[in-house]
């Protein structure tokens, strides 16, 4: 979600309006951010997830959510994995 406190009444209609119909909103894209990031690391065809990347374009908090949990996912954890006593 948008923080629409400091823009005018215009600007807030003028971003609704460009909203793109595919996008699923905060909640169902939260549910999903976990599935698609796993696509996304994997180099997977994520065309199934139009809906959450139109949502990802149009919502900062939910792209920056995305961007940590890919860089979360992209690290690598070596050889023994995390929590091995290895």
């Amino acid at each position: 979600m948008t923080d629409s406190g400091n823009r005018s009444p215009a600007q807030r209609l003028s971003t609704f309006l460009a909203t793109d119909p595919r996008d699923v909103g905060c909640a169902r894209a939260m549910e999903l951010l976990h599935v698609y990031v796993e696509y996304v690391a994997a180099g997977a065809d994520t065309t199934r997830f139009a809906g959450v990347v139109a949502h990802l374009r149009a919502c900062g908090p939910c792209s920056d959510e995305f961007e940590g949990l890919l860089a979360a996912v992209s690290q690598d954890p070596g050889p023994a994995g995390p929590g091995s006593s290895a």
